[in-house]
């Protein structure tokens, strides 16, 4: 729509940007602005790139993607360049509460903008969009559930990637649906509105993939473990991780404890060796729905889960085992078996441990 309204020219080095008196701060013009175009929009995204300086994007109703640099003066203008592969635009802008007055201009014959051809768009502030994926470094401890749909025994035997699943993420519904195509896996995930796509490789249960996200063009990292009805999906990039759980369309959530396989909160007390005048030890293992876990001396998950002390992490039920997360593999924690409120656990050298669930 821009193109058609004023016409463009390769831009050289603007020299616009040297005469620019420098300001501490180019306040106020970091944000989201749009201006509705028939059926599209202009979109305008400003972010601060240090004094007074502004770089950002702009998309056109056309599809048409600008990168844009500008200097804020002293009289509070921004102005600078809309550049593209094949050319390129002068703009200058002003804020006017939450309107912004862009005025785009091409350049003139010697290569200044050429105000006589401008053309002025008014642009409204948009109220930003959390993305509802937020990678964090730790795990999540006890109140900050990435999801509220249990840990689940495989409903159908193999599974198939092939359908719709839902979970939640930050209390949003979300949707995933998955297409898979020989080893290759394509997919969505509409979280209220906000959407990601997945692209990448399958082998048996296991997936493994890129995650953009058009809302910002960042892009995460997944894998994902199919386990029957339930795939367990985690992201991650250099911010750190997020991982939930999704549960195929029409598959019922278990109503009973032991239908939910061990998870729950579980105390076990150890005995002082023989021949130790010591009072027993109390451990706790907590085996939250969500896929994750907390495992150490009782007072230490229940007063400081972050110590050092405390092993935490991500863990499934799979084949009457708990497993946990060990770096990017699963490894085998225990064999377990439900008995009422007893969770017995065999560990590897046969040793056994009766767990008492927690009220």
């Amino acid at each position: 729509m821009i193109d058609n309204y004023i016409q463009m020219k390769v831009l050289f080095l603007p020299l616009l940007f040297l005469f620019l008196p420098l300001l501490p701060k180019a306040q106020g013009f970091a944000g989201d602005y749009a201006l509705p175009v028939g059926g599209g929009e202009i979109f305008l995204e400003l972010q601060d790139a240090g004094p007074n300086q502004l770089k950002g994007r702009l998309a056109d109703s056309d599809g048409t993607r600008y990168q844009v640099h500008a200097l804020v003066d002293s009289r509070g203008y921004a102005k600078g360049t809309l550049v593209k592969s094949q050319g390129g635009l002068y703009f200058e802008a002003s804020l006017n509460g939450d309107r912004l007055v862009l005025t785009i201009m091409p350049a003139g014959a010697d290569n200044q903008p050429d105000y006589l051809n401008a053309k002025d768009f008014v642009l409204t502030r948009q109220e930003r969009v959390r993305a509802p994926i937020e990678l964090t470094q730790e795990n999540p401890t006890a109140g900050t559930e990435t999801s509220r749909f249990p840990e689940q025994p495989a409903l159908h035997a193999g599974g198939s990637w092939d359908g719709i699943f839902y979970g939640k993420i930050n209390e949003v519904s979300t949707q995933l649906a998955f297409r898979h195509y020989g080893n290759q896996l394509s997919g969505e995930i509409d979280a209220g509105g906000y959407k990601y796509t997945l692209e990448g490789a399958v082998s048996g249960n296991e997936s493994w993939g890129k995650v953009l996200d058009p809302q910002t063009q960042g892009v995460m990292q997944f894998s994902g473990v199919l386990n029957g009805d339930s795939i367990l999906v985690t992201f991650f990039g250099e911010q750190g991780r997020f991982q939930m759980q999704f549960l195929r369309e029409g598959t019922k959530l278990p109503a009973s404890p032991e239908a939910l396989g061990p998870a729950g909160e579980w105390a076990y007390a150890q005995a002082p060796r023989s021949g130790e005048f010591a009072p027993s030890s109390y451990y706790l293992l907590l085996l939250r729905p969500n896929g994750s876990y907390l495992y150490g001396e009782a007072q230490a998950v229940r007063t400081n889960p972050t110590a050092k002390e405390v092993e935490r992490g991500q863990w499934i039920a799979r084949d009457n085992f708990i497993l946990t997360e060990y770096g990017k593999m699963w490894r085998k924690f225990a064999a377990y078996q439900l008995k009422g409120n007893s969770l017995f656990l065999t560990f590897g050298r046969g040793a056994v441990q009766e767990w008492k669930r927690v009220d």
